[in-house]
């Protein structure tokens, strides 16, 4: 079952926009982010934020992860774990969006793999008629990261120039 139809209102919605270039959206602005996540409620997605500023070790990260996605009790705290509780995640029926806040204080190694695990997910969950969405807030506007999932992450639409982020 197709996700959306094919006409112009249709590719104006917001999550059309992330999903036609990958599943993730790069963000600097938290008010954008903020605005952009009430359109989501609007729109009846299920939303969980994560507060990255703590996560200085990979202990921290899969605690919060295990905590906030509800993992079950055998959740082995490594990436592995994770990609494999992730393909087990209920989406309900609109979808669901992970948010990320202050991602750069992950080392980039660390940040891609996560995405890249989200990223994977993502389309996993797509082949079923679940839409998963990863956003990544940034306090830096020259932020950058690899392509995740074989997809370049990009800036959203409100500040995908330079000039947006005062570059």
């Amino acid at each position: 079952m197709a996700f959306f139809e094919n006409n112009l209102n249709e590719s104006q919605r917001l999550d059309w926009q992330i999903l036609q270039n990958g599943w993730t959206s790069l963000y600097w602005q938290q008010n954008i982010l903020n605005n952009d996540l009430d359109w989501f409620k609007k729109e009846n997605y299920n939303i969980i934020e994560f507060d990255c500023t703590k996560w200085t070790d990979t202990n921290q990260i899969h605690k919060d992860l295990k905590n906030l996605l509800n993992f079950p009790d055998y959740y082995g705290e490594n990436f592995d774990a994770l990609n494999d509780c992730l393909s087990d995640l209920e989406i309900n029926e609109t979808g669901l969006i992970v948010v990320f806040r202050h991602f750069q204080i992950i080392d980039t190694d660390r940040a891609h793999v996560l995405l890249d695990i989200f990223a994977r997910n993502s389309r996993l969950h797509n082949l079923f008629g679940k839409r998963l969405l990863t956003l990544i807030q940034v306090d830096n506007p020259k932020y950058e990261i690899k392509a995740v999932g074989s997809c370049e992450v990009s800036w959203n639409g409100a500040e995908w120039l330079n000039s947006k982020r005062g570059l």
